[in-house]
């Protein structure tokens, strides 16, 4: 097996990856389109060179054509190749039936494979493209890696997957890492080696033992919570009674802080399905409206015909929870939060709009920083954890304030727009 291991190496053209067998997957993690074709083009010009089929899958922001270009300034004579290269985009590989089907793109990888043997190609050379992936497909995505992870190790084939950094989440990082045989990170200033994405496996591990701290020091805050609820209720104690709500206030302002910590720490698997915005605030008014009454505020729910969204509705159930709640804190006795929801321009459009005393601008404009506030006893986690539940679907916000209140509007892309993508 050895002998037939050293038989097949195959060049791979890029500068610090030295000779690798058929049937290796690898994973390349790039910051810009530079880097992007630092890889790509003498990784192909090395496959041509060694009579490989070559088929070059590209996702925007590289186009088909600029591919063409690039390669062609490193291998001139690139018009006597056509036969031997495909290069072609996201749509017209991962997406032809519609929808991405990770079986059957990985029988036509095979297919292709078989069709260039019989034609007297040593092999096949690829790169698959990732820009167009959304979260709806992720998982989906990563079981189709692993599957050809298993495949492509019995086949005469070489792949690169392309992911740019700026595009992955942490957790999408250590997915990537998990489903090939090696990575490697490519930025304009430096080469890295797989080892150093060991950093994030570290950070991860570092982020499990956080949640599990903020666990172990939730418990015993229960408790005492309850034994001080139960100490109330004992009329020999009853002069003690102020200080015992005080007391279960700190602790209820501690328990609140540690859930906008865990929340932070911890990375859920999402469930995303299609949802109607107007449904998940309908489930929330009667909690919102009890949360609004002790203060003498009031809320005012205004739907209109919108399209679904694609969402995790536990997701958008805190977004919604945590604009409301800062509208509620806002203003004094009484007022009124509106919610609204619209389409402008193909997005799904949800207004909270409270009658406070406004934001000034210069906070207006740092708003989701962690740690920043302008309530007495605020964390600062509130809006950041809203931005960053937010960004995982491609939503937007936008806030306007004057002395008479605060507007926040967010913008969801609408199923069917994500369909489109």
């Amino acid at each position: 097996m050895r002998v037939k291991v050293i038989e097949n190496l195959r060049k791979t053209g890029i500068p610090f990856i030295s000779d690798v067998p058929w049937g290796t997957h690898i994973a390349a993690f790039y910051e810009t389109k530079k880097d992007y074709f630092d890889i790509m083009v003498p990784y192909f010009a090395a496959g041509l060179e060694n009579n490989e089929y070559c088929m070059w899958i590209v996702s925007d922001p590289v186009k088909p054509m600029e591919a063409v270009k690039a390669l062609k300034g490193a291998v001139p004579e690139l018009d006597t190749y056509w036969t031997q290269i495909e290069i072609l985009s996201d749509a017209e590989w991962y997406r032809q039936y519609g929808s991405f089907q990770g079986k059957q793109v990985l029988k036509n990888w095979v297919s292709r494979c078989n069709f260039a043997e019989s034609n007297g190609y040593e092999g096949m050379r690829v790169c698959g493209g990732s820009s167009w992936l959304t979260k709806r497909y992720w998982k989906d995505f990563m079981d189709y890696e692993r599957d050809v992870e298993e495949a492509f190790e019995s086949f005469n084939i070489i792949a690169i997957c392309p992911y740019q950094l700026s595009q992955c989440e942490l957790y999408q990082i250590l997915d990537v890492v998990s489903h090939h045989q090696f990575a490697f990170v490519k930025s304009e200033h430096d080469w890295k080696y797989a080892r150093n994405i060991a950093k994030f496996e570290r950070i991860n591990a570092m982020t499990r033992i956080a949640a599990g701290i903020v666990h172990e020091v939730r418990n015993p805050l229960s408790v005492a919570r309850a034994t001080l609820q139960l100490l109330q209720t004992k009329d020999d104690l009853k002069s003690y009674r102020k200080f015992f709500s005080s007391i279960i206030d700190e602790l209820d302002r501690a328990n609140g802080i540690i859930t906008e910590y865990l929340s932070l720490a911890t990375t859920k698997q999402r469930e995303v399905k299609e949802y109607n915005l107007n449904d998940i605030v309908s489930d929330l008014l009667p909690l919102l409206r009890a949360e609004a009454i002790p203060n003498r505020h009031d809320i005012v729910f205004h739907p209109s015909t919108i399209s679904d969204i694609y969402v995790d509705s536990s997701d958008i159930r805190q977004v919604i929870l945590n604009l409301v709640r800062n509208g509620l804190e806002a203003m004094p006795e009484p007022g009124v939060v509106e919610i609204s929801t619209y389409m402008q321009k193909g997005y799904v459009v949800m207004e909270v709009k409270d009658s406070g005393r406004g934001i000034p601008q210069e906070i207006i404009q740092k708003l989701g920083t962690p740690f920043l506030t302008t309530k007495e006893n605020g964390t600062g986690l509130g809006l950041y954890i809203v931005f960053k539940i937010l960004d995982n679907y491609h939503a937007h916000t936008k806030v306007t304030s004057s002395p008479a209140g605060t507007v926040f509007r967010v913008y969801f892309p609408s199923s069917a727009s994500a369909n489109a993508q």
